[in-house]
């Protein structure tokens, strides 16, 4: 992939940016995760529309700077994001902490967003929730030594054997200055922000919620709140955990793709 970099509010970040459509999609990540996490997606969904995939500040390549990595802060920066790249408007594709910062920017910048797509959003939680067991299995990736430890602790999101290369890249990442803090600042915010629950009715935007009926991190009876949306299409996968676009890459790309076109 050709990856460029930006400056933000001050902040190096990376990205990439494909496709020659008029019809942009922005594809944020989730906890821990980087541009790396959309590999099976970018090429295939670019074939249709423009692709804008970035590491959020405080993972992968961006910058990790000592500061309160909030989803008010998530917000702003995607906002800001766009506006450096000179796109007015967007359809925005976020995975479990992506999903919820894109909730927010559809409810406070609906002028900016086109269409939304949310994968297993956290946003909606009970303040009661306190994490699943694969929750806190996952997070022990900030502490693995090895590539081992980083596969057990991965294993967790989907129950799904972990490729080594995949492990490689994460434990790397995981191991750069200010890696760590971020991770455990950016669960801290998205545990801490406000519920989503009394405010989904405030998305104008058409939207797609796709969760894995097998998902263990944060099960999908929390899809929920967002059966109240009154245009919203909510798809149960089968057979699929917490990243239907690293599990079911194929039928992710088709379901986006004909969202975002249609």
């Amino acid at each position: 992939m050709d990856y460029q970099y930006t400056k933000v509010g001050g902040i190096s970040v990376r990205y990439v940016d494909v496709g020659t459509s008029q019809n942009v999609a922005l594809l944020l990540h989730g906890l821990g995760g980087s541009i790396e996490s959309w590999i099976n997606n970018i090429k295939e969904l670019s074939q249709s529309l423009r692709v804008v995939a970035v590491d959020l500040p405080g993972f992968g390549m961006s910058d990790k700077p000592k500061i309160s990595y909030t989803i008010k802060f998530y917000e702003e920066f995607a906002i800001q994001f766009l506006e450096r790249l000179q796109i007015s408007r967007a359809s925005i594709v976020g995975s479990s902490l992506g999903g919820h910062v894109a909730a927010e920017v559809a409810i406070n910048n609906s002028d900016v967003v086109n269409r939304l797509v949310l994968v297993s959003p956290p946003g909606a939680l009970p303040s009661s929730f306190k994490g699943t067991p694969a929750l806190k299995k996952y997070v022990k990736v900030i502490d693995a030594k090895t590539i081992e430890q980083v596969k057990q602790a991965l294993f967790a999101i989907d129950n799904k054997p972990v490729d080594d290369n995949y492990a490689q890249l994460v434990h790397q990442k995981m191991s750069m200055p200010g890696a760590k803090d971020a991770f455990i600042s950016a669960l801290r915010g998205s545990a801490q922000a406000p519920r989503l629950t009394s405010r989904l009715n405030r998305i104008k935007a058409p939207t797609m919620l796709l969760w894995g009926k097998e998902d263990a991190m944060i099960p999908v009876k929390f899809a929920e709140p967002f059966m109240k949306m009154k245009n919203c299409r909510i798809v149960l996968i089968e057979n699929c955990g917490h990243r239907p676009h690293a599990e079911r890459p194929e039928l992710f790309n088709k379901m986006v793709t004909d969202f975002l076109t249609g």
